[in-house]
């Protein structure tokens, strides 16, 4: 990862990544996401990276480990815990795969974050797509779907109001790997977060926010105010 990280440092790219398990003691395993975050703190640019475990596996996935391979999941907290990650006034959060399911995460992340990021390894697309969609407005941020290329579906969802605009990217499949660029306003969605009123209008960009949504103060801003 460190030789990764460093060649993307010199273009000033982070990057998100799903890993390979993690081999712990006693026939144990888990499953964990690295971060290599670009940084300039230091007066120099350097990459911090960070390591976030899954809490748990799938269903099928702890059957599969157990029955094919001889291995058991790595001791599971009793309550996941909730990384925000700042990095340069973006905030966002992750969740590996089947995580997504859990609403309790979803709960948690309301308001919080600007973004949700879902690693996944899927072929599930019917189910997953909708779990997305519906992430995308109850988390009310922009939710980004990253599955591999032989599944396909990697999306970035927005709780636009408007019904062609809410999927702002979408991949499906391929041959080859490539790169795809999106831009995110995240002024823009604070803005609208953050008006007293949680009423309608004609032209509002998002969705309303749902029913007890609070954002968290360090992402309010004035409304009108870009």
């Amino acid at each position: 990862m460190d030789s990764i990280a460093n060649k993307l440092l010199a273009s000033k790219i982070s990057l998100i990544a799903g890993v390979e398990y993690r081999h712990l003691k006693h026939d144990r395993v888990t499953n964990e996401v690295v971060l290599a975050l670009t940084d300039n703190r230091l007066g120099f640019a350097s990459s911090v990276m960070y390591w976030q475990k899954k809490s748990a596996p799938a269903p099928a996935e702890e059957e599969e480990l157990e029955n094919m391979h001889g291995r058991r999941w790595g001791v599971m907290p009793n309550k996941a815990p909730v990384t925000v990650y700042r990095h340069f006034g973006f905030e966002f959060g992750l969740l590996l795969c089947s995580e997504l399911q859990d609403i309790t995460f979803q709960q948690k992340y309301q308001g919080e974050v600007d973004a949700l990021f879902v690693l996944s390894w899927n072929k599930d697309l019917e189910t997953f797509g909708s779990l997305i969609e519906a992430a995308a407005l109850n988390v009310h941020a922009y939710v980004g779907l990253v599955n591999n290329r032989l599944f396909g579906d990697s999306r970035l969802r927005v709780p636009a109001k408007e019904h062609h605009l809410r999927d702002q990217c979408r991949l499906h499949g391929g041959l080859n790997d490539f790169a795809a660029v999106v831009e995110l306003d995240i002024g823009e969605l604070r803005r609208f977060q953050s008006r007293a009123k949680n009423r309608p209008q004609a032209d509002d960009p998002f969705k309303p926010v749902p029913q007890g949504f609070k954002i968290a103060a360090r992402r309010h801003e004035v409304p009108g105010v870009p």
